[in-house]
């Protein structure tokens, strides 16, 4: 730590990551090449993924498989308003309509909200595994089959995660990993969508370089310039630097993993007997949660402070603290452009009120989270009803 305070997020690349990134930049090639294709098959492996293609961002990842699934003008997907605006945006981006559903006690998707929101023009489902932790893919699954609709989930934060067993890309269409700075396997930026089924892989790829059915490495490779162009497309291919950085990163994630799921134990430790004023993370015996962050509920029944307060005395007493995430109907664009009313919400609009996020990654030591946990019981002691 470069100062005193115990900051939110904590990044630091791996040897191998420099390196690798030194090599890219020392051949001139920077756009997809060699370290791409080596960065996809790692992720394949540690995903037991069939098929993926890596991409600029997951926000442009969920865009790529909404247009590989022809979803566009006067389309609705269902999806959460307890997630980044980066979901929504992928939506808004091919022209459909976004219908939101609410959330239930775990903070993901609530399945019951879902199938009251299926309507003639609903032609897909997107889940976000808020934190790490998988949604209930088995009820959802149920009203994909029965409504005969594609599922994506915006697995972001869930590299780590796996549900009933197996990774979530076995139990939905397509699942989209983030890689940005502060995930648990960092490109920088990036991310990449994965797939049990090669006719969305195949379209993704072409559809993320504006339709071409070559790459610039692939046509160097065969010598020739010759390529075509299938479709419209975008640009949103991941560059190779960037696939340096996450393959070195890929040699420390597992490594990094375990001392994620140390951090959590920790916290559960120290902070399981004020229930009464904090409710922990939910752990399902179901899944496996790939703790890319540690949100807290504040019981604001229970005590003296509000939420933003709450920040405020544990920034005052040295440790730095987020909000994961402002629902999307707290933003003016969307209130307009959506007319959402939050008491359409009441278990968004409720949980909003009361989420922390506390520090967690590699670096951060027990004894800091000593720290942390201590810095939070002198405050429930200060402001305990």
């Amino acid at each position: 730590m470069k100062n005193s305070k115990i900051p939110l997020f904590d990044i630091q690349l791996s040897k191998q990551a420099i390196s690798n990134a030194t090599k890219v930049l020392e051949t001139g090639w920077l756009s997809p090449g060699k370290m791409t294709k080596d960065f996809e098959k790692k992720i394949l492996s540690l995903t037991d993924s069939p098929y993926g293609v890596s991409v600029s961002s997951a926000t442009d990842g969920l865009q790529l498989v909404l247009m590989a699934l022809g979803i566009g003008y006067g389309d609705e997907v269902i999806t959460t308003p307890f997630t980044f605006v980066a979901t929504i945006e992928a939506i808004i981006a091919v022209g459909a309509t976004p219908v939101f559903a609410d959330i239930d006690s775990s903070l993901n998707i609530d399945p019951e909200d879902v199938y009251r929101k299926v309507r003639i023009n609903t032609k897909a489902i997107i889940t976000v595994d808020i934190a790490g932790l998988p949604c209930n893919y088995d009820a959802i699954n149920k009203i994909c089959t029965e409504y005969k609709l594609p599922l994506i989930s915006d697995s972001a934060h869930a590299i780590g995660s796996s549900y009933k067993g197996k990774s979530i890309v076995h139990h939905v269409d397509a699942s989209v990993i983030s890689f940005h700075a502060t995930k648990n396997l960092i490109c920088g930026e990036g991310g990449i969508v994965l797939t049990q089924h090669k006719m969305i892989a195949d379209a993704v790829k072409i559809l993320s370089r504006h339709g071409m059915t070559s790459s610039a490495s692939e046509r160097k490779e065969k010598n020739s310039w010759e390529y075509d162009v299938a479709t419209t497309g975008i640009k949103a291919n991941m560059s190779e630097l960037h696939a340096a950085v996450g393959l070195g990163q890929a040699t420390v994630y597992e490594k990094e993993q375990t001392k994620r799921v140390k951090i959590v134990e920790r916290y559960i430790e120290n902070l399981s007997d004020h229930s009464e004023q904090i409710t922990l993370p939910k752990i399902s015996d179901d899944s496996t949660h790939g703790w890319h962050l540690f949100i807290i509920k504040l019981n604001l029944k229970s005590l003296n402070i509000e939420r933003d307060e709450f920040i405020k005395e544990m920034d005052a007493l040295g440790v730095e603290c987020g909000v994961h995430y402002k629902p999307i109907f707290e933003f003016t664009y969307y209130q307009a452009a959506f007319e959402m009313n939050p008491e359409e919400y009441p278990q968004t609009a409720q949980a909003w009120k009361r989420i922390v996020t506390l520090p967690l990654y590699p670096s951060l030591t027990l004894k800091d989270v000593d720290i942390i946990c201590s810095q939070i019981k002198t405050i429930i002691k200060k402001n305990k009803k």
